[in-house]
């Protein structure tokens, strides 16, 4: 994967917009010299022509109204200029500039390419007052045309030449520009890199973090080290919570096959006769099963935990409540516990229907266990008016100490410190259910008093 970097991006982002205003700096002082320079060769190609306006005069030839007069007007070397009479006479010019400029049928200015030379070309109507003593004052109208020429190909020459110190200056801008981007950007983001070596000194064994003092001073990287603390203290959670699951699950395999070896040992202390070794068999059994229902247990959990919720998957509560009070019928009989459900709502729930039973079985046979003989477990199904789906389960048990309420959703915590073996329970019954309902998006809450029974509320999405 091609790697970028801050320092190189950003200062290429800022010579970049630099270089810009550079082009447009320089393009409008060439323009704006461009426009002076016109103006001026303009100016001088003008008067120039009215200068020689001025040196026309009356001519001694009587044949030719009007001339010029070569001492009155002296053009610039390298101008050209003609003079002609309406009809097109001509009257005078500069060498070589008779057959080059001609009358235009406009006035004005315009552009002429003489000899491989670009000139500026102004043409004027002139008129010439003459003989005004022999007409008694009135004189004699003689009109002529004026073309005057001036070469411009230095224009450009003097543009450049005037614009030349914005060129360099802007290329000097952009030297020094990139060399103080880099300075700046590399201190500037010296506290990230600071964040970024303390960040990496956090190891398996140690999951401590402690931002350093710039990037507290950054209002940008705050939150980036405010985050990254807060991420290492779940991981410090996680990683606790992961040592005490391998240290219970140790201690609840290891009990369990303890029994299991207790039970062969008792077996092989003396000969027994068929029915002693038939029992002492029956219990290894017994034991064996109980290790095996452990066992898949912690797998239910590890695997609800893990895998994400199928996507689309949908149960209707109701239907999944009467299967599962079916299926425990039997169990809650046997300990002269009523069963009862109420199901007020057909709408499906966000649920698997493997999701649902294991849900319910694991709520329903955990309130049956805790619950004395002669008492009811009631199972209610009703939707909430923001349109989630609630599942209930109330029992008249011993309930649950107020200290523990914390704690009973936690891997392998039971309420009897002991741990007691004789409901058969590991304590994973209510994290699974945490789990299954935590996956499907929803919630699940427990109130509890001492002798007053306990109530299980969980709350899920509707599909």
């Amino acid at each position: 994967m091609k790697t970028r970097s801050i320092v190189r991006d950003a200062t290429a982002m800022v010579l970049a917009v630099e270089l810009v205003c550079g082009i447009v700096l320089c393009g409008t002082a060439i323009l704006h010299e461009r426009h002076a320079r016109y103006h001026e060769l303009e100016e001088m190609v003008r008067g120039s022509a009215d200068s020689l306006v001025g040196a026309v005069q009356d001519a001694e030839d009587p044949g030719d109204h009007v001339t010029v007069n070569p001492e009155e007007f002296q053009p610039r070397r390298g101008d050209l200029y003609t003079a002609y009479t309406p009809d097109h006479k001509l009257i005078s010019a500069s060498s070589d500039a008779a057959r080059a400029l001609t009358p235009q049928p406009h006035d004005g200015f315009s552009k002429l390419r003489v000899n491989g030379h670009t000139y500026r070309v102004y043409q004027r109507e002139a008129l010439r007052i003459i003989d005004r003593y022999e007409t008694g004052g009135t004189g004699l109208r003689r009109p002529f045309t004026v073309v005057y020429a001036m070469p411009m190909d230095h224009i450009w020459d003097e543009i450049l030449e005037a614009t030349q110190f914005y060129v360099l200056l802007s290329a000097a801008l952009l030297a020094l520009t990139a060399v103080l981007m880099i300075a700046l950007l590399r201190w500037l983001l010296r506290p990230l890199n600071e964040l970024a070596a303390s960040a990496s000194l956090i190891e398996e064994r140690s999951l401590h973090f402690a931002p350093p003092a710039s990037s507290l001073r950054i209002r940008e990287l705050r939150p980036v080290s405010d985050a990254i603390a807060q991420s290492m203290t779940r991981l410090q959670h996680a990683f606790a919570l992961q040592r005490r699951f391998v240290s219970d699950a140790a201690h609840e395999l290891k009990t369990a096959v303890a029994v299991v070896r207790s039970s062969v040992q008792v077996l092989t202390l003396r000969a027994r006769s068929a029915e002693q070794y038939q029992a002492g068999l029956d219990r290894i059994l017994a034991d064996n099963t109980r290790v095996e229902e452990l066992v898949a247990r912690m797998l239910t959990l590890a695997r609800y935990e893990e895998a994400p919720a199928e996507p689309g998957s949908t149960c209707r509560l109701d239907e999944q409540v009467q299967m599962a009070v079916s299926a425990l019928q039997n169990i809650a009989s046997l300990r002269a516990v009523a069963l009862r459900a109420q199901c007020e709502t057909e709408r499906p729930a966000r649920l698997s229907a493997e999701a649902a039973q294991t849900l319910l079985s694991n709520l329903i046979t955990n309130a049956i266990e805790h619950s004395p003989s002669g008492s009811e477990v009631v199972v209610r199904i009703a939707q909430t008016d923001t349109g989630h789906i609630t599942l209930e389960v109330r029992d008249a048990g011993s309930g649950i100490a107020p200290e523990n309420l914390p704690h009973v959703f936690e891997r392998f915590f039971r309420e009897d410190p002991s741990r007691s073996r004789q409901t058969g329970g590991a304590g994973l019954g209510l994290a699974i259910a945490k789990s299954i309902v935590e996956n499907a998006g929803g919630t699940i809450s427990i109130q509890s008093q001492p002798g007053s029974g306990t109530h299980v509320t969980v709350t899920l999405p509707a599909a």
